[in-house]
């Protein structure tokens, strides 16, 4: 198994996605998830005439320097909040898709839409119903880029109590349902931690359709994007039911919250006596060294399990 991390990771430091690329040189991170995540914004490049020449600049600096992308994250956009914009947010999606085709990145990330009229557990049939409308709408585009869109699970604490893919068994329930050959799951162990279930049986729920992960931890509370032994995280049973089930994908870490940057879920505090702040950020070269302590950390986990490829 071959280690991965998150773009997402350098996105305070920088300004474009090429950028935060060449900060991982040196730090053992050869393959890396594409974070669209924050690609909603006003004025926002993305969403313009010449969105593909960021996509493009990133892909040149990851084959300059020897990495690729293998997995990718799509952009923070909720199909069923009748609020949202839906032009830009689908518009975002869609071309999030067909950047992963033009840069041969096999999965990304869509995370499923909330809806304030549908409580956990009692509105499932009409959850999966509404969001498998918005799935079927990413079907060409997954078809024509030859792209996996794999949902994603939560917990309560994140979602309020308006999602309802929390459990392996309701990921495979709802793959099932979509039936479709380029649509499966990705498991962040980090939600799954802050609902304090037994990884490894819901991983081996999932089976096949397992495709992706996000690697993270936390105290069990809080969704605090730490890596592994930063929290209560049961890496073991993560690992375990990995192995049970065949896993062939990366392992891919969404820990990039490693050094506190002062965003959700947790912000630093600020005292009002302080009129200059030098360290409210933690220096780049900082977090570089963190990153390659994630690493060693992804490496020491798998070499446990006697599946660590470079």
């Amino acid at each position: 198994m071959k280690l991965a991390t998150t773009t997402g990771g350098f996105l305070p430091w920088v300004k474009t996605t090429a950028e935060a690329v060449r900060l991982y040189e040196g730090t053992g991170f050869r393959h890396l998830d594409y974070s669209f995540y924050k690609v909603i914004h006003p004025g926002s490049p993305f969403l313009g005439d010449r969105w593909l020449d960021e996509v493009e600049d990133a892909g040149r600096e990851a084959a300059r320097l020897g990495m690729d992308f293998v997995q990718a994250h799509s952009p923070n956009y909720n199909p069923l909040d009748p609020d949202a914009d839906h032009a830009a947010g689908m518009l975002a999606t869609l071309r999030s898709i067909e950047a992963c085709g033009r840069l041969g990145i096999p999965n990304i990330v869509v995370h499923p839409g909330i809806a304030a009229d549908l409580d956990y557990p009692d509105g499932r049939d009409e959850y999966f119903r509404r969001n498998l409308v918005f799935f079927q709408s990413l079907f060409p585009a997954m078809e024509t880029w030859n792209v996996n869109v794999l949902v994603e699970n939560s917990a309560e604490r994140n979602m309020g109590g308006r999602y309802f893919l929390m459990t392996g068994e309701e990921m495979r329930a709802f793959a099932d349902l979509a039936g479709h050959p380029l649509l499966h799951c990705n498991w962040d162990t980090g939600h799954a931690n802050m609902r304090g279930t037994d990884q490894k049986a819901e991983i081996v729920a999932m089976g096949d359709h397992l495709r992706g992960l996000h690697v993270q931890d936390n105290f069990g509370t809080f969704d605090e994007h730490m890596a592994p032994f930063m929290g209560t995280l049961d890496i073991d049973a993560v690992m375990q039911g990995l192995v049970a089930i065949g896993y062939k994908g990366y392992f891919t870490f969404e820990a990039d919250n490693m050094l506190l940057v002062g965003r959700w879920p947790h912000s630093r505090r600020e005292s009002p006596s302080v009129m200059e702040r030098r360290l409210a950020l933690p220096p780049a070269e900082l977090k570089r060294k963190a990153i390659a302590l994630l690493y060693e950390i992804g490496r020491t986990i798998l070499s446990a399990y006697d599946c660590f490829e470079e």
